[in-house]
């Protein structure tokens, strides 16, 4: 009986921790990387020379941090998280989660930037995201 609450327990956590990420993902993620990458074509140009993609895979890295603490917020609120619980795995997880992150994307970004033309760049960026624990 034990067994089967906990299996139950756990699948009901991955089932909400999917949700959450599909919500959070398509409704945050997915159009703040959009806004991303048509901002930096515009303020960069839509050339994909090694420079230019490494300039814009520059400023998307440093909005890094904010994408990363948006998505902790809407989770969090998905959660009915407290603000303070908020604001303190913000401080104490938020360096991790953007070093982690910036092994993943930075390489991505770049690759994107420099390969694939703009209107392929979030199917692609969505695959990698889904892939692995790359968000």
């Amino acid at each position: 009986y034990q067994r089967r609450v906990r299996e139950a327990v756990v699948s009901t956590q991955s089932t909400g921790r999917t949700i959450r990420s599909v919500t959070v993902g398509t409704f945050y993620i997915a159009p703040f990387i959009t806004f991303l990458y048509n901002f930096v074509d515009k303020v960069f140009g839509k050339s994909q020379t090694p420079l230019n993609s490494l300039k814009k895979t520059g400023l998307i890295s440093l909005l890094s941090p904010i994408t990363s603490a948006g998505y902790v917020i809407c989770n969090n609120i998905l959660q009915n998280k407290s603000l303070d619980y908020t604001i303190n795995q913000i401080k104490n997880d938020l360096p991790t989660i953007v070093l982690v992150q910036y092994k993943i994307w930075i390489p991505t970004h770049f690759f994107l930037l420099t390969v694939v033309p703009l209107r392929h760049r979030m199917f692609l960026s969505n695959f990698v995201g889904f892939s692995g624990p790359a968000t």
